[in-house]
């Protein structure tokens, strides 16, 4: 079984929203995979934001249940996969424990590290990063939201192709 761990910030907004798509589509998909979430500036217990709930219901993904926790590197040994938001959050996260340093990627960057040479040369020009949609509108965390998506869903796409090369 995969498992990945998402960080963000405040893990109310992007880390929840991408460890439930990625559980969502992979869960469609056929794949057992183990997701979780967390903060490097978190506070424990926080509810996910108003605006990543209602932005993630448009898809039948329910996060009201969801609850903030800090980043702690004992966390991350637990998973295979670490990933962050910005390049902000790796370097933190790296300061903290740079014993992570082989399975920690920005989310887009893994999700190009799984494309094709000549998929790749297409994006070469590409700026990795999920905006932080925190106090915006629901429409703002829309957008954040398909971001998410597109990336969480590539990377199940290519989870499928590899299975099914197995």
């Amino acid at each position: 079984m995969k498992s990945v761990l998402f960080v963000c910030t405040g893990n109310t907004c992007r880390s929840p929203m991408a460890a439930a798509l990625l559980k969502h589509y992979a869960e469609q998909a056929g794949i057992a995979v183990r997701t979780a979430s967390a903060g490097l500036g978190a506070f424990t217990g926080d509810p996910a934001s108003e605006g990543a709930v209602a932005a993630m219901s448009e898809l039948g993904v329910d996060l009201a249940s969801h609850r903030s926790r800090k980043f702690h590197p004992a966390l991350a040994e637990e998973f295979d996969l670490i990933l962050v938001m910005t390049k902000s959050h790796k370097d933190q996260l790296l300061q903290l424990a740079p014993e992570l340093a082989a399975k920690v990627y920005l989310l887009q960057e893994y999700e190009d590290s799984l494309k094709s040479q000549e998929e790749l040369a297409e994006t070469r020009e590409k700026v990795y990063g999920i905006t932080d949609p925190f106090g915006g509108s629901v429409e703002v965390y829309r957008q954040v939201r398909d971001e998410i998506s597109q990336a969480v869903q590539a990377i199940v796409d290519a989870w499928q192709q590899e299975e099914g090369k197995q």
